[in-house]
Formats: structure tokens, sequence, C-alpha cells
């Protein structure tokens, strides 16, 4: 009896310790699977880590190409990050920091227009411009005493060197000043079949017309409204509209209104634009009004450089003469624009622009470089 009992006994401190086995199996898989997670966590956050700091690296490495100190980018961007906290909260409001806008991006937009610049700070653009225009026009000639039918080309060549000047003011506006200088050399061909059988040419220059501009932000990007300024551009008559026969475009009073709106998903930004210019009559002509828009987009391939693409389109009413309208002296101009802009020094941005013309009024081609240079300490 007392042998079956410690039998009995045995057999319940094996089971007890077997009890106790199972128990601790089941609470250590949880552990274990605990563990495991807690594992593929850490090797996530240090991978992240590793991509943080590799990122760190290309930005100091770029900030050093743009001779941005130190010392100055920490403290600036300590108080920067201090104002976007202040600012974050308002509804709508677009915070372009120091470093944001010397991006060869935000640059361009500033050029386009779709930007303006701080209160005070002053951009000076000089440009040149060349634009080539072909024509042919069918007409009946006389060669060799017959009146066949013939055809008469005109090809232009018109150069113009722009000084631009752009000025930051208080309340979210800034004051736009340029004046060119144009020179046009025009020469005149008249085929018959498929040989030239005479030839002219003639060339002209002078000032253009000096334009000054007005423009002021209207609306600043929320969630779905976008960044919209709001332009007012008067081309005064100042400039030579004629010389040695040759038309060199302007000469007359035009008053300009347009609105340019911008949205941003970022590296692209899209742009938008829509413009009316009336123009005051001048030795009893007076040129047709004129519709103009534009749609496009620009992207940040880099922090010094920027594309941008754009069609746009205008409609110029017909001309008056005496009082009278000109039948056939309406122009639908369309053109495709691609552009380019970089950063050369800290300020200094070089654009280069290339448009192919759409429509049988457009120029066939024009090719400009232009050389805005901001000067960031602000004049009041």
């Amino acid at each position: 009896m007392m042998e079956l009992q410690g039998i009995s006994s045995v057999r319940w401190r094996c089971l007890g310790i077997a009890l106790a086995g199972l128990a601790l199996m089941l609470t250590a898989t949880p552990i274990q699977a605990e563990d495991t997670r807690v594992e593929v966590l850490q090797r996530q956050l240090a991978e992240r880590d590793k991509v943080m700091l590799e990122l760190l690296r290309r930005v100091e490495t770029l900030e050093k190409q743009i001779g941005v100190p130190r010392a100055v980018r920490d403290s600036a961007e300590a108080s920067k990050s201090v104002a976007v906290n202040k600012t974050a909260s308002a509804p709508g409001s677009v915070i372009v920091t120091e470093r944001m806008a010397e991006r060869a991006l935000e640059r361009s937009l500033s050029r386009e227009g779709a930007l303006l610049l701080p209160t005070g700070v002053l951009e000076v653009e000089p440009s040149l411009t060349f634009t080539r225009q072909e024509d042919a026009t069918s007409r009946f000639v006389t060669s060799g005493g017959l009146i066949v039918a013939g055809e008469t080309e005109i090809n232009a060549n018109r150069f113009s060197a722009d000084l631009g000047l752009r000025l930051g003011l208080p309340w979210d506006a800034q004051l736009e000043l340029g004046l060119p200088y144009r020179r046009a050399e025009v020469e005149t061909v008249t085929n018959v079949g498929f040989a030239p059988i005479t030839t002219s040419g003639s060339s002209g220059g002078g000032l253009g017309d000096l334009r000054i501009g007005l423009a002021k932000s209207l609306l600043r990007e929320g969630l779905w409204r976008p960044d919209l300024v709001g332009r007012f551009t008067w081309n005064t008559a100042s400039g030579e509209n004629r010389d040695n026969g040759v038309s060199l475009g302007g000469g007359f009073h035009e008053l300009q209104a347009s609105l340019t709106a911008i949205k941003r998903q970022d590296p692209v930004v899209f742009i938008a634009g829509l413009s009316y210019q009336h123009s005051l009559e001048k030795n009893q002509i007076t040129p047709g009004p004129v519709i103009a828009t534009n749609l496009g987009a620009a992207i940040a391939l880099s922090p010094e450089t920027s594309l941008r693409f754009s069609l746009s389109g205008a409609y110029q009413g017909e001309t008056e003469l005496f009082g009278s309208d000109v039948d056939g002296s309406d122009q639908v101009i369309g053109s495709f624009i691609i552009g380019s802009s970089t950063l050369l020094a800290p300020g200094v941005l070089l654009n280069g622009t290339l448009a192919f013309g759409l429509t049988d009024d457009a120029d066939d081609m024009s090719i400009l470089f232009s050389l805005p240079i901001r000067f960031n300490t602000p004049l009041f």
C-alpha cells in the first residue's frame, strides 16, 4: 500500500513538472515573437538612420557648393524653424524660407512673375533675344516682260537687348521696370519657280518702349486654391517704331492686365496665366486688343537646376485705321516654349528659353538668354 502511494506521488510530481514545462513553453512563444518584432523594428530604424545620414551629407555638400557657411546656416535654420512653428497654424499660408527662395525653381518662378520678391529686395535682369520669322506670299510678278505666278519671301532676324528691374514692395507688392533695345534685319526675296529674280534687304534699330508694371499677391496657396498674382503693366510709347523703313514693333501706349496662378506638387509647379492688352490710338492707327493665355509646368531637377514647359496662345483683334477695321489684320499666335535655369553663384541665375511657333502668325523660332542677379540685402 505504501509503495502504491509512493508511485502515485511520483506520478503527480511528473504531471506537475510536465504542466509547468507546458506553461513555460506557452509563455515563451509570445516573448520570442515579441523579441523578433523588436529586432525587425531595430533593423528598420537603423536603415532609416543610414538613409537620413546620407541625405544630410548630400545637403551639406550642396550647401558648400553654393557657399553657405555652416554656422550661419545652423543659426538661420533655427530661427526659420521657430518662424515656421509660429505661422504654420495659419490656414492656407505658404512659407518660402530663404534657402527655398534661393533654389533655381523659385528663382525661375520669380522671373516668370509667379512669385514676388520680399520687401526691399532688388533683382536686375539683363537679357538677349534672337527671333527668326519667315513669311511667304504668292503673287503675280513680271519676269522677262511676262506676268507670271511667283512668290515673295520676307525673312526677318530680330535682336533685342533688354534690361529689367524688379523691386519688392510692402504689402506683398512688386515694382517692375524694363527698357529694351531692338534691331531688325529684313530680307525680301521674289522667286519664280525655284529661282530668285530680285533680292533686297534693309536693317534698323533703336530703343524700345519703356515699360512700368506693378504686381500684387491676391491669394495665398491653400489646400485647393492656387497662389494668385495680379499685375498691371504700361508699355509707354517712348521707343522708336520704325528705322530706315524697318518696323521695330511697339510705338503705342499699351495697357495690360494679367493674372498668374501657380499650384505646387513638389517637385512640380503648375503655372497658368491670362491677360488682356488694350492699345491706344496713335496717328489714326489703333492696334487690336490682345487676349492671351498660357499653361505650363516647372520641375526642380535639383536645388540648382530647373526645367519649364509651356504652351502659350494669343488672339489679336483687327487693327483700326481711321476708325475702320482693316479686314484680315487679326492674328492668332501660338507657341511651345522650353526653358531651363541653373544657379551659377549665390544670387546669380542663368536662364535660357527656346520657343517654337505653332501658327503662321507666330515667330518661327525665338531664343532668349538672361542673367537675373538678386541682391538679397534689403534696400529698405
